[in-house]
């Protein structure tokens, strides 16, 4: 160990610190040295040595112990958490868990984070997540210690510690290759719902006429909101676990029906959703989570998607609740709350109308959505340029089962029925145009995957093929009502000096060279003015973007040359937007060598060619203005 000059001199300073802990000032910088140097080059019995010195270390210093925590942390890194159990003297987990409500403020948070470092090892095994939940005092400081922390940090850290704890310890498993070696017993699931002190501890910290532990209204505010974000993660691994009773007389105390538990407590009873509007946002977005994590992706019915989520927050009257604030925007006499619930409620409902399309399509919101949507659509050019975007209701519409945005008849009186109808592209904004690219480019592509997860490929590929025939078909709709459209977005993608206006319109040109269309089933297609190409490369080389789309991609690309530099502009821009549009050009070049290859003779042979000596030119062509522009956009 004497080789070693770092581990000489740590060595040193450590029985100096033992030996004077009042007087020898912590020398962080050797600390911080040990840390990056250290671990690689001791061997175990001498990291096993400063492990020790460290940990009689910490049990008496008294200055800020956070140098010799994160080098501990470090030393720490290849022991097991069987090593650390055999530790002599033992590991007082419970008390380097404690929040120290009594403590300087800090003072804990060192340690707190050591004891997390400590149990994330627990999580490698059902057997050492077993050893953990045969501590009661360790499991209860660990809750105690995830709602009440003060530090954000670690409070993540023990939330994530716990769900990993949950995870691992898992007794029935979704897919039979998961975890199979592990063999959960549940020991941590029934520590958590079992002991009614741990459990008891979930309704304390965030209940809000809780006794028994005393936090101000900052500090249970936060409880509540890390408790609505780690339920639903609990809820995707067992659905029974946080909607059953486990024990009454806590849930009673608080105001629950017989039979209710966690879920119940927290989605009703735990926020006062009148008079605090922030904690009401978190419970939307819990409500929205739900829907994404507990979507069945092996639905019973071919008619309808299922969820115990949407059921209960529909039974519950929840669903009702949340979508109103969104379709009844203005009419509440609460002006500013319902303002300030408008992007979280838009938010839910896009969540539900793109996970759950069929059940979204069987009700009554459709035509409310698509009200809500005309009205708050409806924006004069300059509002849509230089206004603040509508970014929540664009989200919302480019969110919705397209075929419900598609209007049933042809003519340009049933086209403005149609929210797609009021997003523009000439006085645009970059919201809009990510969102014309969304709804253009159709359904994401499935991930093939074996086993299969559905055991009904059909009708789940039936439900795809009739957004990718609505994408299509609002794609046609849009542009002969809009026969300018992608003169528009070639003038964007032109405009360096509007850099993130300019990556949209590439990406919306990109999105339609890469749509995912079919042809059937045949949808309401606009009269024979334009051509209706099955795919969309091919609808990027059909009139009337032909004349806009090829010309475009072929020219070397604008740059700020002998204004500001080139690729040495501030956000580079020049250079991100050239590579954006180099990309498009891939893109559609990949898309026509299949095109010659299943079809040759149709004439696209030319095409190629050009398209291939410009890509070899590379994204800033060497051919471009002397001198350079800025362009401008014309409103």
């Amino acid at each position: 160990m004497a080789q070693n000059p770092i581990a000489s001199r740590l060595q040193t300073h450590l029985a100096d610190l033992q030996a004077n802990p009042t007087t020898v000032a912590i020398d962080s910088r050797l600390f911080e040295e040990a840390d990056l140097v250290l671990p690689e080059q001791l061997s175990k019995p001498e990291t096993f040595d400063f492990v020790q010195q460290l940990s009689s270390l910490l049990q008496t210093i008294q200055q800020n112990p956070a140098p010799a925590v994160n080098l501990l942390i470090r030393l720490l890194g290849p022991f097991a958490f069987s090593d650390v159990l055999a530790f002599d003297p033992p590991v007082d987990f419970a008390t380097g868990l404690d929040v120290g409500f009594d403590a300087p403020e800090g003072v804990m948070l060192p340690f707190n984070r050591l004891m997390l470092a400590l149990l994330d090892k627990a999580s490698v095994s059902a057997g050492d997540a077993a050893s953990v939940a045969a501590k009661p005092e360790v499991v209860l400081a660990l809750v105690r210690l995830w709602l009440c922390s003060p530090d954000t940090g670690v409070a993540t850290h023990a939330s994530k510690v716990l769900l990993d704890l949950l995870r691992v310890d898992r007794e029935l498993f979704d897919d039979l290759d998961q975890h199979v070696p592990t063999g959960g017993q549940g020991l941590v699931w029934k520590r958590v719902f079992g002991d009614r002190n741990v459990y008891g501890t979930l309704f304390e910290a965030c209940g809000l006429k809780a006794k028994a532990l005393k936090l101000s209204k900052k500090q249970r505010t936060l409880a509540q909101a890390r408790l609505l974000e780690w339920l639903p993660a609990v809820a995707s691994m067992s659905w029974s676990a946080v909607a059953k009773s486990h024990h009454a007389d806590v849930e009673e105390s608080f105001g629950l029906a017989s039979g209710a538990g966690l879920l119940e407590f927290a989605a009703l009873h735990m926020v006062d959703y009148v008079d605090d509007v922030l904690m009401y946002r978190c419970l939307i977005d819990f409500f929205a989570e739900l829907l994404d994590v507990m979507l069945e992706k092996e639905t019973p019915t071919p008619t309808v998607e299922a969820s115990p989520a949407l059921d209960y927050l529909t039974a519950k009257g929840l669903h009702e609740r949340t979508t109103n604030i969104y379709l009844h925007s203005g009419e509440d006499s609460d002006i500013m709350g319902s303002m300030f619930l408008y992007g979280p409620s838009a938010n839910y409902i896009a969540t539900y109308a793109s996970l759950y399309p069929k059940h979204f399509q069987a009700s009554s919101m459709p035509k409310q959505v698509n009200d809500r949507l005309m009205n708050a659509l409806t924006l004069s050019s300059s509002r849509w340029a230089h206004a603040e975007s509508p970014k929540h209701d664009l989200h919302l519409l480019a969110s919705l089962p397209r075929i419900s945005v598609l209007p049933s008849a042809e003519g340009q009186a049933a086209w403005a029925t149609s929210p797609l109808s009021l997003i523009p592209s000439k006085a645009s904004n970059p919201d809009a145009l990510y969102t014309l690219a969304t709804i253009f480019h159709g359904p994401s592509k499935k991930i093939i995957t074996f086993p299969p997860t559905s055991p009904l490929p059909d009708e789940l590929s039936a439900q795809e093929e009739l957004e990718a025939a609505a994408a299509r078909a609002l794609y046609m709709n849009y542009l002969a009502n809009n026969p300018n459209f992608w003169n528009d977005i070639t003038t964007h993608a032109d405009t360096v000096a509007l850099k993130d206006l300019a990556l949209a319109a590439i990406n919306c040109l990109h999105s339609v060279i890469t749509a995912n269309w079919s042809p059937k089933p045949s949808l309401t297609m606009p009269s024979a003015i334009i051509a209706t190409p099955a795919s969309g490369h091919l609808a990027i080389l059909s009139p009337p973007a032909l004349e806009y789309t090829l010309p475009y991609l072929i020219k070397p690309p604008q740059t700020f040359a002998n204004l500001v530099g080139g690729r040495g502009d501030a956000e580079s821009s020049a250079y991100k937007i050239a590579a954006a549009k180099w990309d498009a050009l891939k893109a559609l070049h990949g898309a026509l060598i299949t095109q010659v290859e299943q079809a040759p003779g149709q004439g696209f042979e030319d095409i190629l060619a050009t398209l291939s000596k410009r890509l070899a030119e590379g994204p800033l062509s060497r051919e471009g203005e002397i001198g350079g522009r800025i362009d401008t956009i014309q409103l």
